[in-house]
């Protein structure tokens, strides 16, 4: 009977919702009319006055018929009627049919409601006692652009039609009723008679004949004032009752009849057998010898049951047997890993571990058991609040097991680093945690290994600042905080490709090392500086103002003019920016620290190099590579010769830098080759010949020397092919590289150095004159020679 109740109410909510969708179906039908009109431009205009045919044309009864329509509204903005109009509703009650309609549109809120709402709004409505099927919508042009200027309302009847359609489909009856009928109100006021579905609460009355439901349904207006009333019939209920009434009485009389033939049976061949197996299980209770057995003979479930209980106590005496190996096995694996394991009596606050491990952890002359405070006092300070929550989690059911790591005090004061695995294993009565057992692991070393990997991870390995990894984690942090005041400083090496190319990438590191300890004496604690990437750095400051981040640039800059001992001074190109309510994420605050930086390099940058180029010459000086002298001679010479030979002024201003210049690479070169005093070895002549090159990188990256970085590149190519460091001949060679080479080595053949005397100028022609189409071009030494020629000439004249 439970069975066919539960299923009545079943069909009853199916009923419901079958109801309810053959009613949503035809809203979905009357919304839709109701859209096509609404969004037709007649009808707007219309209800701003500028269609005065519309009514003639389109509100004739025959379009009530073809809609299926009994009533069609317009309303303006203010809720005045422009046009009502029923159709196929009693004359009678059409005046009290209108008024009541236009009563609940215009009552309280419910207009304003409906003019705000952008689509239309469609539902049930109790209008005279009858339900109503409504839908109003606002109404505006095809385009929706424009503003609605009223609302159309169009209504439908749910008729005797409707109803006896859905009667046919539910088979049951079907009527639709307010809170204001008496039966209603008491049926809807009974708790006891309300079932909850998943969306539907319904009242179910039923008596011996029929089942009647009532359900609340919302009205246009999301009101619960409109009830479903559903009648229908019990016939499930009725048969169950037959079946019932006569299956009982059969039931009762085999009943007893079975009852007395089965304790006969019972007595002889079950009550007595079953004693003997019972008295048997008793004894083995008392005694524990598993190697007695029982004999119940026969082929019954009985006998079944003795040979189950014989094979039973042999495998018993198996599994106890290897319990014991297991046991000695586990403790065994326990002493190999070294780990420990403990046991918990969380109702005695008890905690067990075995004694290898306390002795491990300093606790001496100890059976095994410790109290809370014993193991609780050994947990660092940082940590205990960690291993409480986690511990807290397990005993609360939150999580399956126990994990947690913290670190351990041992009695001679070593920090250790532990795993503590464990499960709940018993509850009491209560379901409360009795007890847990688990692992304890040494995890030193392996937290040792993750706290270098971090290190290495996060840490530039050139300048040991914090690198780009650890700032963006640290710039995700100042992303999600909204009340920190962030700002970051972005800084660019200035000439750090030039330090490289000039003399190595050790130097350029010596100098990104030496940066890194500014930065590390200038910043506070609080302050997050870090390599950026190769030759940019950046800051990270939190909660400061604007004057300590202009005073911390102008700290770094100082101490950067202050640092001595490298081959060039140490120049960075800053910028800084805020973050504020036009950057409000840190990518955007350092993409402007950018701008401002490169904008700052832009103006600092020609200076700074220019500075760089500067102390590259003076150390080419310094170091006796090259005498001011030479280079000043051989920049004179090579402008007084270009000239009588026609170079332009581009050209005779490049051969003048290529004169003083031609050798800055040999800044680059160790000081042990450049002034050993004996012939070079030939891997030593090799390195030497590089300074050409370097001086052409050096070039490269200085926009003052770019323009001749191929004119010092082949200073000491020579004219048949044999030079270096390309081996180029001939016309291959700039023009500028060839007149130097001239003039170079006139300039040294006449004039003294450390390891030779002077050659007269005669001897010096005879030499030039020979090496011609050889090292020297001959046309430019012909030309050279000719000049000398002429000027020697008129120096005797004069």
């Amino acid at each position: 009977m439970n069975y066919a109740k539960k299923t009545e109410t079943k069909i009853v909510d199916q009923d419901f919702h079958r109801a309810m969708s053959i009613i949503q179906r035809e809203e979905s039908s009357l919304e839709n009319s109701v859209k096509d009109w609404s969004y037709w431009d007649d009808t707007f205009h219309f209800l701003n006055g500028t269609n005065s045919h519309y009514v003639d044309v389109n509100l004739q009864d025959n379009t009530f018929t073809s809609l299926n329509l009994n009533y069609m509204g317009f309303f303006d903005l203010k809720g005045d009627t422009l046009f009502a109009k029923t159709y196929g509703i009693d004359a009678a009650k059409e005046s009290s049919f209108k008024d009541e309609l236009l009563q609940s549109l215009q009552k309280g809120e419910n207009y304003k409601s409906l003019m705000s709402s952008p689509t239309p709004i469609t539902g049930l409505l109790m209008i005279s006692g009858k339900p109503i099927l409504i839908s109003i919508s606002p109404v505006t042009t095809s385009d929706k652009n424009s503003p609605n200027d009223g609302v159309i309302v169009f209504c439908k009847l749910i008729d005797q039609k409707l109803l006896n359609y859905l009667k046919e489909v539910l088979k049951q009856d079907i009527e639709f009723k307010t809170l204001q009928d008496p039966v209603v109100y008491d049926v809807l006021n009974q708790d006891n008679l309300r079932l909850s579905f998943d969306d539907t609460n319904l009242y179910i009355k039923t008596t011996t004949d029929s089942i009647k439901s009532y359900a609340p349904v919302n009205n246009v207006y999301h009101n619960s004032k409109i009830i479903m009333v559903l009648n229908a019939g019990r016939p499930m209920y009725l048969d169950g009752l037959a079946i019932i009434n006569y299956a009982s009485v059969i039931f009762i009389a085999t009943f007893l009849i079975i009852t007395s033939l089965s304790l006969l049976v019972l007595e002889f061949l079950v009550f007595r057998r079953i004693e003997k197996l019972d008295e048997f299980v008793k004894s083995f209770r008392n005694k524990k010898k598993m190697t007695e057995m029982i004999s119940l003979p026969g082929k019954d479930e009985i006998s079944n049951l003795a040979t189950s209980a014989n094979n039973m106590l042999k495998e018993i005496d198996s599994y106890y047997e290897e319990i014991k190996l297991n046991e000695e096995r586990f403790k065994l694996i326990m002493e190999a890993i070294n780990d420990g394991y403990y046991d918990i009596d969380l109702l005695l606050h008890k905690f067990y571990v075995n004694p290898d491990w306390l002795r491990y952890l300093g606790f001496e002359n100890r059976e095994g058991y410790l109290d809370y405070d014993q193991v609780f006092n050994i947990i660092h300070l940082e940590d205990r609040d960690q291993y409480l929550a986690a511990l807290n989690d397990c005993l609360n059911g939150k999580v399956e097991k126990l994990i947690v790591e913290y670190r351990a005090q041992r009695k001679s004061g070593e920090w250790l680093w532990l795993q503590v695995r464990g499960k709940i294993v018993e509850y009491d009565n209560l379901k409360n945690p009795k007890r847990l057992i688990g692992t304890i692991s040494d995890i030193t070393q392996r937290k040792n290994y993750e706290a270098e990997n971090l290190y290495l991870s996060q840490t530039d390995v050139v300048t040991t600042l914090k690198n780009r990894t650890f700032v963006e984690a640290r710039l995700e942090k100042a992303d999600k905080c909204l009340l920190c005041q962030s700002w970051i400083i972005m800084g660019d090496v200035n000439g750090l490709k030039l330090i490289n190319d000039t003399f190595g990438h050790q130097e350029g590191d010596r100098l990104l090392r030496a940066i890194g300890e500014i930065l590390r004496k200038c910043c506070s604690s609080d302050d997050s500086p870090a390599r950026w990437g190769g030759d940019e750095f950046i800051i990270l400051i939190n909660d400061n103002n604007a004057d300590y981040v202009d005073n911390l640039i102008w700290d770094i800059k100082r101490e950067c003019s202050n640092m001595t001992g490298y081959q060039t001074p140490i120049s960075i190109s800053w910028g800084r920016a805020k973050k504020d309510e036009l950057h409000t994420d840190m990518k955007a605050v350092i993409k402007l620290a950018e701008e401002r930086m490169y904008r700052t390099k832009l103006l600092e940058g020609r200076s700074a190099k220019s500075s760089i180029l500067s102390s590259l010459e003076q150390s080419l000086h310094e170091k006796h590579i090259e005498t001011e002298e030479h280079t000043r001679r051989i920049a004179q010479l090579c402008v007084q010769i270009g000239m009588r030979m026609g170079l332009t002024q581009d050209e005779l201003d490049e051969v003048a830098l290529l004169g003083l210049l031609h050798d800055i690479g040999k800044i680059g070169i160790p000081e042990a080759i450049l002034l050993k005093p004996v012939k070079l070895t030939t891997d030593e002549w090799e390195i030497m010949k590089t300074h050409s090159e370097i001086g052409y990188r050096i070039a490269v990256s200085t926009p003052e020397l770019a323009h001749v970085a191929d004119e010092i590149l082949s200073h000491h190519e020579r004219y048949d092919g044999t030079g270096y460091p390309q081996g180029l001949a001939g016309k291959e060679i700039p023009k500028l590289s060839r007149l130097l080479a001239i003039v170079d080595s006139y300039d040294v053949m006449t004039h003294a150095r450390h390891y030779k005397e002077a050659m007269s100028v005669e001897s010096a022609v005879q030499e030039v004159q020979s090496c011609s189409g050889k090292q020297f071009d001959p046309e430019m030494v012909e030309q050279f020679l000719t000049i000398l020629c002429e000027d020697a000439s008129s120096q005797t004249a004069k």
